[in-house]
């Protein structure tokens, strides 16, 4: 591990892991809120200060040198999986955990390495519990996102690679037999081991910084689809759908039914209780109505109280018992307010979208029903 070779190959090694260090730091610095971000960083920085220890062996003693290199790996695989299963929503790993197993590494590197000195033995062992660790952060990525978030891939491959270049390099040192102080050979795993590093390394820093892309990409689209207060679609994107619902169902064939709802006297609970109760009562509202609905409802807020859903596959008559049952439910459940609950009806309009109309007409006539069910005394339906 002493040779010319191998110490270009970490010089190299350290300058491409300071830069990619130096940009997860920075982007997360950047940018606080995208999740398993900072432990990514730190994973990083660990595989440094793990490079920094390998061109520092010469002139440091075997034992410390391998006790904090054996640390370091091991860190930095713990953390590039509690970085993982953070940002694709999972638990990760206590910091419990962590500090068992790390007293076993140390335990097994102290013992290999002073009381039974096994050098192909403790480097085995070591790439096998990076390897495992490796895979189960490739595992942990693989989800039903990774088809609607692509940039997922690479980082998976890259992981995926690693833990089974370092399970298979492990399995290799504890089957085949050599002597203890064949060096020779360790030196050529130590060195493989690296270059396959350097790859994986490049890769999955690249995959890091496209998910932390494709995370800041997702919440501005979220911002711009979405209503800030209540999380549902805003009129620019339920506008879009509905166009889209329209023009597929003019070539199915299939009913699509619209409901306009307003809740009612809803300035009295802004005026009385004050702007912040008026926002919990729009989000009890959504909350209420969302958990209603089917999977392929769709509901936008296009006013201040005002609220469109459209209903995919569904007549007038199964649209206006979707109605009657939305509004006695929010008036059997009032917004739990800060002096006391409060009640909350809605108004409804229904209408059928006939073959051939445009969704303005159909939107107009959502609307009168709407307003015909306030004229008429309020928290009631309306059909068109």
């Amino acid at each position: 591990m002493n040779s010319p070779t191998f110490q270009i190959l970490m010089l190299l090694t350290v300058i491409l892991v300071v830069i990619m260090t130096v940009v997860l730091f920075a982007v997360q610095q950047a940018n606080r809120e995208i999740p398993g971000l900072r432990a990514w960083a730190y994973s990083y920085l660990c595989g440094l200060l793990l490079c920094v220890s390998f061109l520092l062996r010469p002139h440091v003693p075997e034992g410390p040198a391998v006790i904090v290199s054996q640390v370091l790996l091991f860190t930095s695989a713990w953390l590039n999986l509690v970085a993982t299963q953070i940002y694709t929503g999972r638990r990760p790993w206590t910091r419990t955990c962590f500090g068992w197993a790390l007293l076993i590494v140390l335990g097994l590197a102290s013992y290999l390495t002073w009381q039974q000195p096994e050098p192909r033995l403790r480097l085995a062992l070591i790439l096998g519990a990076g390897g495992t660790l490796m895979l189960l952060s490739a595992l942990a990525m693989l989800s039903a996102e990774i088809r609607r978030q692509p940039e997922r891939y690479l980082f998976t491959l890259a992981c995926g690679t690693h833990g089974l270049a370092l399970l298979a390099t492990s399995l290799s040192l504890l089957l085949i037999q050599t002597h203890p102080t064949d060096l020779e050979r360790l030196d050529f795993v130590a060195q493989f081991v690296l270059i396959e590093s350097i790859v994986v390394l490049v890769m999955r820093a690249f995959g890091v910084v496209m998910l932390a892309n494709a995370h800041i990409t997702a919440e501005l689209r979220h911002f711009a689809e979405r209503d800030p207060l209540t999380s549902i679609y805003n009129r620019r994107s339920f506008m879009t759908l509905l166009d889209k619902s329209v023009n597929l169902m003019q070539r199915m064939n299939s009913p699509l039914s619209l409901l306009g709802l307003d809740l009612d006297h809803f300035k009295r609970i802004n005026d009385t209780w004050g702007h912040g109760s008026g926002d919990q009562a729009l989000r009890h509202f959504v909350q209420l109505t969302t958990e209603h609905l089917r999977n392929e409802d769709v509901i936008g807020r296009v006013g201040g109280e005002e609220f469109i859903i459209f209903l995919p596959n569904t007549g007038l008559e199964a649209a206006a018992c979707v109605a009657e049952r939305l509004r006695a439910l929010i008036e059997s459940q009032p917004v739990a307010g800060p002096h006391g609950p409060i009640a909350l009806t809605v108004s409804i309009g229904v209408t059928l979208i006939a073959r051939g109309e445009t969704q303005e007409d159909a939107l107009q006539r959502v609307d009168e029903a709407m307003y015909r069910a306030k004229a008429k005394g309020r928290n009631r339906v309306e059909l068109a």
